[in-house]
């Protein structure tokens, strides 16, 4: 008391040797004064529970499950990597026509939907996607640290998404069973027929058989998971859990992960 803010800043420091490694790090915003600032870093040590919130990052293959599991968690604030996908003319390509084997040439949905490549990390703003998980956390810190962010996606393994990850506590993948076509046959259909996803018709209800989607799938979607997910797991650098995308208790194999 009465000392000046440098002073307290110098005194709170002292808790913690210099080579000290602490797990999770704790992020202290100073928006505002030094004075405040010191206030809430004073704060984080001597009340790191409530500062400390968990940040897990969810990873999967489209239609895996990753928002059903995220609507079933509790006390969990959501980030979708999916509301920060850049505008369609700064995303990368692909060829529609040459990339996939349709049956009888590109359909006209697909022809509708354009070449903009969705399923490359590219196309992800993750500095506006990392800032979000930092407001979602300042707001859990302002409501006195009980609760946990969740952040979701299809590239969060992919390259450039490092700033999203590097905040994440724990990494889970949603195992699709990519090696399985019966699995795979579940994710597509499910995909093919779900209506509102990026507030678009189901591609059943534009008109796309399902031997059509099956080829989008199988030579765009599920090509496109390998490259920037399965094939990225290792370049995480970090473990990964792993939950069966087509457990009935997968939900509640995630809730644990976060209680741990």
């Amino acid at each position: 008391d009465g000392d000046d803010a440098e002073a307290r800043l110098k005194r709170a420091s002292a808790y913690a040797p210099p080579d000290a490694r602490f797990w999770p790090v704790v992020r202290i915003r100073n928006d505002k004064s030094l004075a405040e600032g010191v206030d809430r870093f004073v704060a984080a040590i001597t009340r790191p529970a409530a500062f400390c919130v968990p940040v897990l990052g969810l990873v999967g293959c489209s239609a895996s499950g990753k928002s059903t599991v995220c609507a079933e968690l509790p006390a969990a604030a959501v980030i979708a990597a999916d509301d920060f996908y850049k505008p369609r003319d700064a995303c990368p390509r692909f060829d529609l026509a040459a990339d996939i084997r349709w049956p009888a040439g590109v359909p006209d949905a697909f022809q509708e939907r354009g070449n903009a490549d969705l399923n490359h990390p590219d196309s992800v703003d993750w500095a506006a996607c990392a800032d979000a998980v930092d407001a979602a956390v300042d707001k859990v810190v302002d409501a006195g640290g009980a609760g946990v962010v969740v952040v979701e996606g299809l590239l969060l393994l992919g390259a450039g998404a490092e700033r999203v990850r590097d905040r994440c506590a724990q990494l889970v993948l949603l195992d699709d069973g990519y090696d399985d076509p019966a699995k795979q046959k579940v994710l597509w259909r499910r995909k093919w027929t779900r209506s509102g996803h990026l507030g678009k018709k189901s591609y059943e209800e534009r008109g796309v058989t399902a031997e059509e989607y099956a080829a989008y799938w199988g030579d765009y979607v599920s090509a496109a998971w390998k490259q920037h997910g399965l094939d990225r797991v290792e370049a995480a650098g970090r473990p990964i859990h792993r939950v069966d995308a087509h457990a009935d208790d997968r939900s509640a194999q995630v809730e644990a992960l976060l209680r741990s």
